[in-house]
């Protein structure tokens, strides 16, 4: 009803005010183009967490107590002679004295400032782990580390060819004073010679991703004007049918862009997107349109009426298109994580203003311009006619081995299925050859890795843990995880009691251990308690003393390896923490981050069930039969099979970037068949017989589907090209998706409403 009003409106005033409904629309174009160059682009590792995760909040009380686990930059100086050299070790010291006057540095640790305790007649003192002022010296202090091995693989490379600075970076720093201090420490790299420098952290890594994240915006958004001109061109043969549509789309991604920049809204990883999907899937609307208003002026009817007969029935299924596809992203929202949320909320809202531009602009577009040559030409000689009535024809005469062949193709991809796993990995959002991977897998190569470990052990009635007792069991603790997951450089509660006893013992190497009597115990738990006092311990004990902190580093192994050891370890550890009243609980960015892959996958699936249910609704509505509903969607639900298929022999675990795919997917590929399903009901509707109905929909919506399904698999499969991993992903996968999508619309609903379908 709504769009038989709006195809009498436009009979009667519409086309009159043409021209003023274009300058309307030119000013507020123009308007909402200057909103866009305000818009910010931003990353932040953390917004990637979902904030109603009950471990998200204790990671945050965890930070509060211990401090970050991520507010670090290594920065490894590499010697290919060996590091063991008085110059070297000279320029290494100078970088930490300037690097300690940064701003935004709140400390720095340097192997060559960095010593042990000894306890003298005056109290301690320290020793220092290399005497780089005195060449001699240097041998015997490289056997020294690597006898101790304290600092070999934490600041010092396991093959003695590097040397790393640990600094500390102030809490919460903005994303302004990130790239400052990212400039200040290049600036002060660039004035010291190193054979290589790898530098690693935060600030560093969202620095790179968001000059990452501009590039790709302009390369993609220009990809995806490439490929629209390429196809609008090939099947419109004519100038107005190439800048008309592309026109339209344009707006729609200023519009949308000027909308998230009111709402200051940054652009974020997920954001990037929005421009190329709105592109490809905004494009479907005026592609149909267009299709039937030359379909229209083929069969001789004047200029308004082919537009009001092109506004009343597409008008109809590209409404229920554009909110299925909606529907579709909208699903993003049930996830946790606020970029998913974000980028599936605002794809929505561009989808939704595509639609309701492209019935704004093109209706009095199309009446200002002259008659297009194309409407002249006989359908009968068109290459798409020909293609589709092929296609219509193999469909009736081969019924039951298109179905046989589609049985098979669904055998095969839920055997593939079955080999997909739910797995993640720091950093894999950076392709293999990408620079900033290099320098994680340079610390994951040649230190004990650079992936943050954290746990935390508490008592389980609040008292202190300042006992042998607990110092001994902890000890057995940190055991079992180094045999586990292969911690290094434990920064614990232990190593501290192990560097006094040491101190005790006159700084002998060897005496680097836990206390063996309560003899010993009593004359170091006397130290640490000085040493609360003077707040020294404070990143590793709580104020309470009943909660202590393990951190360490281990190699990234993937999130699936994790999740089975932290099973295993806390069945080994469970017989020694009840012995000894402890808890033990894992937390850090990387627990979070492997935690929050595991439970996005089964949050989207709920999406996906809602993308289902609204479907069928839709669906039903149509037809008014629960026959065609299920006719209608098994044809959307073959393609997420088949990409599911495709991951697990393809090896593609299932993760955050991969599990969004399946409602964005389903959401733009229903719509084929909407349309479809929508053209079959208007013939039926006239009387026709449901061969012939069929045939007029095969031939008359079959040329539109593939079009815009051409440029929809075109503009995602551009995004393989992205250096982001998840970028590749969601255009692969969903490219694989809407490629069989448009291939089940083609030849496997046509043959099953033939087969299962009777009209009343």
């Amino acid at each position: 009803m709504l769009f038989l009003w709006g195809s009498n409106f436009i009979v009667k005033n519409y086309c009159k005010l043409a021209v003023w409904v274009l300058v309307g629309v030119g000013i507020l174009s123009v308007l909402a183009l200057y909103l866009a160059k305000d818009l910010r682009f931003d990353y932040e590792f953390e917004d990637y967490f979902p904030k109603s995760d009950q471990e998200y909040a204790y990671y945050n009380s965890f930070r509060d107590t211990f401090g970050s686990d991520n507010d670090f930059v290594l920065i490894s100086l590499i010697n290919e002679e060996g590091i063991f050299q008085s110059e070297f070790l000279e320029k290494v010291d100078s970088l930490s004295n300037v690097l300690k006057e940064l701003d935004y540095i709140e400390s720095v640790v340097s192997p060559t400032q960095l010593g042990y305790p000894v306890k003298t007649p005056f109290g301690f003192s320290e020793i220092k782990w290399l005497h780089w002022k005195d060449e001699s010296r240097l041998p015997s202090d490289s056997l020294k580390i690597f006898k101790s091995k304290e600092l070999v693989g934490n600041l010092i490379s396991t093959d003695s060819k590097s040397i790393t600075i640990a600094l500390t970076t102030a809490k919460g720093l903005s994303k302004v004073k990130s790239d400052n201090s990212v400039d200040l420490i290049n600036a002060t790299l660039g004035k010291f010679t190193f054979d290589d420098v790898i530098v690693a952290g935060r600030i560093f890594g969202q620095n790179y991703y968001v000059k990452k994240m501009v590039s790709e915006l302009f390369l993609f958004t220009a990809i995806s004007f490439a490929i629209i001109i390429i196809f609008l061109g090939f099947a419109f043969r004519s100038v107005w049918g190439v800048i008309v549509p592309l026109g339209i789309v344009s707006i729609s991604v200023v519009w949308l862009v000027s909308f998230m920049t009111l709402l200051g809204k940054s652009f974020d990883l997920m954001s990037t997107l929005l421009p190329t999907i709105l592109f490809v899937v905004g494009m479907s609307d005026v592609i149909h349109f267009i299709s039937r208003y030359l379909e229209e002026l083929r069969v001789n009817v004047d200029k308004v009426t082919a537009i009001r007969t092109s506004f009343t029935y597409i008008g109809k299924a590209t409404f229920l298109t554009s909110v299925t596809t909606a529907i579709g992203f909208l699903t993003l929202y049930t996830s946790g994580i606020n970029p998913v949320r974000d980028f599936g909320l605002y794809t929505a809202i561009g989808v939704i203003l595509a639609f309701i531009l492209t019935f704004l602009i093109l209706p009095p577009v199309l009446y200002l311009l002259p008659l297009p040559k194309r409407a002249t030409i006989n359908s009968e000689t068109l290459f798409w006619d020909r293609i589709m009535r092929n296609i219509f024809a193999l469909n009736i005469k081969h019924p039951r081995a298109i179905l046989a062949v589609s049985v098979l193709i669904l055998v095969v991809s839920f055997i593939g299925i079955s080999k997909v796993d739910v797995n993640n990995f720091l950093l894999e959002d950076l392709s293999a050859s990408d620079p900033m991977r290099a320098n994680f897998e340079y610390f994951e190569e040649h230190y004990s890795g650079a992936r943050p470990f954290e746990v935390v052990v508490s008592s389980q009635d609040s008292s202190e843990i300042l006992s042998l007792q607990h110092v001994l069991a902890l000890d057995s603790i940190e055991s079992v995880m180094k045999s586990k997951f292969g911690i290094q450089g434990f920064m614990s509660l232990n190593a501290v009691v192990k560097n006094l006893q040491r101190a005790n013992f006159g700084g002998a190497i060897e005496e680097y251990r836990l206390p063996r009597n309560e003899k010993e115990w009593e004359k170091i738990e006397v130290q640490l308690k000085k040493l609360r006092k003077q707040d020294k311990l404070i990143m590793i004990l709580n104020a309470s003393g009943n909660t202590t902190r393990i951190s360490g580093k281990v190699k990234d192994f993937g999130g699936l390896v994790f999740s089975t050891k932290y099973k295993e370890n806390e069945k080994l550890l469970a017989p020694l923490l009840d012995e000894n009243g402890l808890n033990l609980r894992y937390t850090g960015m990387a627990f979070l981050i492997d935690r929050n892959n595991e439970t996005l996958a089964s949050s989207l699936m709920w999406g996906l069930i809602l993308a289902f249910g609204a479907v069928a609704i839709i669906m039903g509505l149509i037809f008014k039969s629960v026959r065609m509903v299920l006719i209608t969607f098994l044809p959307n639900v073959v393609p997420l099979l088949v990409v599911g298929g495709f991951m697990g022999w393809a090896g593609i675990d299932l993760k955050v970037s991969t599990s969004i795919i399946f409602t964005i997917a389903f959401g733009i590929a229903v719509d084929d068949t909407i349309h479809y399903v929508s053209k079959l009901k208007m013939e039926l509707d006239k009387g026709r017989s449901m061969l012939y109905a069929l045939k007029r929909a095969s031939i008359s919506t079959g040329k539109a589907i593939v079009l815009t399904s051409l440029i929809l698999v075109s503009g995602f499969f551009a995004l393989i090209f992205s250096d982001f991993t998840s970028t590749y992903y969601i255009g692969l996968l969903v490219s694989i998706t809407l490629l069989f999508a448009v291939l089940a619309d083609l030849f496997l609903l046509p043959v099953l409403i033939v087969l299962f379908y009777r009209k009343k």
